[in-house]
């Protein structure tokens, strides 16, 4: 089985100010592909960066290489982000997204919130 790798630049813009880039990042990746939103989602979890909200994706490229560590979980990250700084939703408008796959939510505040349908 051929192991994949990203290597991309970023952006982390943090709510309560600052930000963190980096060029040429590489993370193992589970599959051929992986969506930015996703991307910032395993980012952030991957750093464990707090107030994290607007990511920044460039210059993404896929390539097959060794991965660097053990396997790595993606099951339950979220696939979008949802920016209430920028608009409001509704909680229901929430929840049908979530409905279907996880969401990242910048609430209004800067804080960062993983929303998901709980599979009971």
């Amino acid at each position: 089985m051929t192991d994949y790798r990203v290597k991309f630049d970023f952006v982390v813009h943090f709510t309560n100010g600052g930000s963190l880039s980096a060029q040429d990042f590489r993370l193992d990746i589970p599959g051929r592909d992986i969506a930015d939103d996703a991307l910032a989602a395993y980012l952030i979890q991957d750093m464990r960066l707090l107030m994290a909200g607007r990511v920044d994706i460039a210059n993404k490229q896929i390539i097959a290489e060794p991965h660097k560590r053990g396997a790595i979980a993606i099951d339950g990250l979220p696939r979008t982000t949802v920016d209430l700084t920028r608009g409001q939703l509704s909680a229901a408008d929430l929840l049908a997204l979530a409905k279907e796959l996880p969401l990242r939510v910048v609430a209004a505040d800067g804080e960062s919130y993983k929303l998901a349908r709980l599979v009971v």
